[in-house]
């Protein structure tokens, strides 16, 4: 039970650092992120990294939320609670986010989580954003999301050997080192194919009383509509949710189906034209899970966060490996053993030297 306990909590370290470095790398905080400003200044520091909550949607006055203001991820506390939405500001800022209609009150839809607090002290480490703020790269983030995996798992299932003294000759390499880091890899495959196939796609158009006089050109006021088409281009099937990123978007035929291998499915999204006369970008968003859920089980969680699908699935994915690890009966076993060079060396300098 132990080793399964084990097991487990390696399986969990490497969600919650691989769930971590692809939100770094999809430009979304999840579980963990940084300040980069002094505007919660002194509840949080600039450079101090935050532990949040992905699943939290809501919130109540003095909770501080992560959200998206003016394409850009902040981190700020709500004051106010209004129909629109919450009224935001940063601790050491003087006015809130929506002051003089800066910006819209923060909608559910914009939030990415809430962060952990004990009691009225944020969950955080002091300056360890810093670090992270000096530009390291999406490939050396997925690095080292790999080596902490690989260094937790070898330390989880090292052994300690009984006699310092003697340099053992051969390096053994257990069942239990290959099977947890071959299932770790498993679960980061799984999250970039998931990952891979959640889209955006842009309407661009222009608003115009010239509108219909060329392709892309509509009236001030009208009601026009535009085609997307989803294709899974994966070899197992896969449920497909579709959200508008725009309030001017006022329909869309479909909103969740499903398409097997191959398949795909064009889908129109009815758009309201404002009165004003500009070019507009308006945007569908498009979540794809596996099929390895109840319909009904997805659909809920999607409703909660669309993260949540996700790490509903890898949690089954990882329980299924535990089972199968636990079953299997197979523990200590060796699989592989390398032969030391040292030791190799030393019984050649012992053989020429004493003649055998």
């Amino acid at each position: 039970m132990k080793k399964f306990l084990e097991y487990f909590l390696i399986l969990a370290v490497s969600v919650f650092v691989v769930g971590s470095i692809l939100g770094a790398l999809l430009d979304r905080p999840v579980f963990m992120s940084y300040v980069y400003s002094d505007s919660m200044t002194p509840t949080i520091n600039k450079g101090d990294l935050f532990f949040m909550n992905p699943f939290s949607r809501s919130a109540d006055v003095g909770d501080v939320i992560i959200f998206n203001l003016r394409g850009r991820w902040t981190v700020h506390r709500v004051v106010g609670i209004v129909g629109e939405g919450y009224i935001t500001k940063g601790d050491n800022n003087v006015a809130t986010d929506q002051q003089e209609g800066r910006a819209l009150p923060v909608s559910k839809d914009k939030i990415a989580g809430k962060v952990i607090a004990i009691g009225n002290s944020p969950l955080k480490i002091p300056q360890l954003g810093t670090y992270l703020q000096r530009g390291i790269s999406g490939r050396t983030k997925m690095l080292l999301a790999a080596l902490m995996i690989i260094v937790g798992a070898l330390a989880f299932t090292g052994e300690v050997p009984k006699h310092r003294k003697k340099r053992p000759k051969f390096t053994r390499v257990k069942f239990k080192t290959l099977y947890i880091l071959a299932s770790a890899f498993l679960l980061i495959m799984l999250s970039l194919s998931i990952f891979i196939s959640w889209q955006v796609f842009p309407m661009e158009y222009a608003v115009t009383s010239a509108g219909g006089q060329r392709e892309g050109w509509v009236l001030p006021g009208s009601t026009f509509e535009r085609q997307i088409t989803i294709k899974n281009g994966n070899f197992y099937p896969m449920s497909y949710y579709l959200e508008p990123e725009s309030p001017r978007i006022g329909a869309i035929s479909e909103t969740n189906f499903e398409l097997g291998p191959q398949e795909e499915k064009r889908v129109t999204v009815m758009i309201n034209a404002p009165e004003e006369t500009s070019l507009f970008s308006d945007k569908v968003k498009v979540n794809a899970y596996m099929l390895v859920l109840p319909k009904s089980l997805m659909d809920s969680l999607y409703s909660v966060h669309p993260l949540a699908p996700l790490f509903a699935i890898l949690s089954e994915t990882a329980a299924f490996l535990g089972l199968l690890y636990f079953i299997s009966g197979i523990r200590n076993e060796d699989v592989l053993k390398i032969r030391n060079k040292r030791s190799k060396l030393l019984r050649q300098i012992k053989t020429e030297v004493f003649g055998r």
